[in-house]
Formats: C-alpha cells, structure tokens, sequence
C-alpha cells in the first residue's frame, strides 16, 4: 500500500492480495484500477464489477501500472479513504428524531476491537459511530477495514472532539448509557431503558467511562462478564448492550390481552 500524500484521501493498493480484500470488505472504496493481462484473470470479478460502477479498469501493459503504482507490481487500484466530518449539535435532532441508537467510541487503541463494535453495529442496525479522543488514527487502519468484514459498508464514522462539551448539550435530549469498570449495574438486573422523544447514546470506552464524563451518563452498567477480574472488552460489550437495548422495547400485547381486549371484556360484563 502507498499514499500520496500530496492527498491524504488517495490510497494506492499493490497486488492482488490487498485489492480483492478491498472489494470483498470495503468495494465501494475503489476508483481506478490497472492491471496486466497475466494479473487480470484473478481479477475478473472485479474488473466486471467497476465497468459497471462506471469506473476505469484498464488491463494493459506493466509499464502504465508501474507508472500508478509507483512500483514494480502487476496490479493496482486507487482508492479513496472515507472523509470524516465532525458531529453537530443538529445531527443529535436528526438522529432523535429517527430513533437512532449512536455509539461513541472513546479513546480505543486496538482496531480489533473497535472492529468487534462496528460488526455488533451493523448486526443491529445502528449506523452511526462517532470516534472521540485518541481513535481517530485508527479509521484508517487496515486491520480495522480487514476485521469489521464488511460491516463499515454501513456504518458512518464521524469526529466528535471535546466529547465532555458534546454530552453536556446533548444530554437533555439524549438518553447516555455508558459502561464501566466494577462499577454501576448489571444489565440483567437492569430494568429496561425507555424515554419518550430521546434516542440512545452508547458510550463506550477499554478503560470504562472517564470521571470526567460520568456525570453526563445516565445510565452507567458494568462491562459484562461472570467473573469481575476477567470482563468481556469494550467491543465484545457492545454485542451484549445491543442485544439487552432490543429487548428492552415494550413487547406488543398478546391476542385478547391489551388494553381494547381488556375494555370490551368490561363492557361486556356490564352487559350481563
């Protein structure tokens, strides 16, 4: 892989290893793409699929794609890193107002785990994720990319610096659930979360909720696990508090059972 750096957002994959994980996990990253005749037929399905996209992919000669690749390599394929933008106090209307569940993912190190909250995000439906403190590096790693397996195809990154100024304006409107460390309740103990005209903000964290945002949190949980030495990590949590936040909708009554069942029965009694 090499990057112009005369554009950050131009990232040039080399050889047929790194481009067909591109258009497996991420395809809609692809823009251009070079290849010799001898290369090309391990590349055939992703040649077909960007002439469809209207996208040059050009087989010809290892001159014109060393001359791209700026090395000697048989295959190559431009492509565009993702722009993030920032987080603003208007997007939280728009979310509320959808219903949407955000995840703010705080000072995360390791892509494999941040990776495992985007693919529990994309399992349920959320498609938001605002990346605060030291993670913003870490959008642009591979290995963020390789193990997310597809799932940041649907999944908006998004700047959200000064996190503690954010949650401050948005915490009347948004319900804040955060996970910590040896501290705060069990979801299973937990009874569920619902607040008419608010949507949920997920506040995760490897190192639990910082003391300077835990006044913002509402809703502060334990990091899951049976045993309090040896918690679940912040990205396998987030499967865990995705699960518990589906079930914590109001079941719908059952045939006979709500509340017009319950009336005619009345009026019905009456009757006699």
């Amino acid at each position: 892989m090499s990057l112009d750096q005369s554009n950050p957002n131009r990232v040039i994959l080399c050889g047929l290893p790194a481009i067909l994980a591109c258009f497996k996990h991420h395809p809609r990253a692809l823009r251009e793409l070079r290849t010799t005749r001898e290369a090309s037929e391990g590349l055939r399905e992703v040649i077909t699929w960007m002439k469809m996209q209207q996208l040059p992919a050009d087989v010809c000669g290892s001159r014109d794609v060393e001359e791209l690749a700026g090395a000697a390599v048989t295959a190559c394929a431009v492509t565009a890193r993702p722009v993030i933008g920032l987080a603003k106090i208007s997007d939280f209307v728009e979310w509320r107002d959808e219903g949407a569940t955000v995840v703010v993912a705080d000072n995360f190190n390791d892509p494999s785990d941040l990776a495992a909250v985007i693919r529990a995000m994309a399992a349920f439906g959320s498609k938001r994720l605002l990346l605060s403190g030291t993670n913003d590096k870490l959008a642009f790693d591979p290995i963020l990319w390789d193990e997310s397996r597809g799932a940041l195809e649907s999944v908006r990154m998004i700047r959200a610096p000064a996190l503690p100024g954010l949650l401050k304006l948005i915490e009347s409107t948004t319900v804040i659930i955060g996970l910590a460390r040896g501290m705060g309740r069990r979801l299973h103990e937990a009874t569920a979360v619902r607040a008419p005209g608010r949507h949920n903000l997920i506040l995760l964290s490897p190192d639990g909720v910082s003391s300077s945002i835990q006044p913002k949190v509402e809703h502060l949980f334990r990091f899951p696990g049976p045993v309090a030495d040896f918690p679940l990590a912040a990205g396998d949590s987030a499967a865990v508090l995705f699960q518990w936040l589906s079930h914590s909708s109001k079941p719908k009554p059952e045939e006979g059972k709500g509340f017009l069942a319950r009336k005619r029965a009345r009026k019905a009694g009456k009757g006699d």
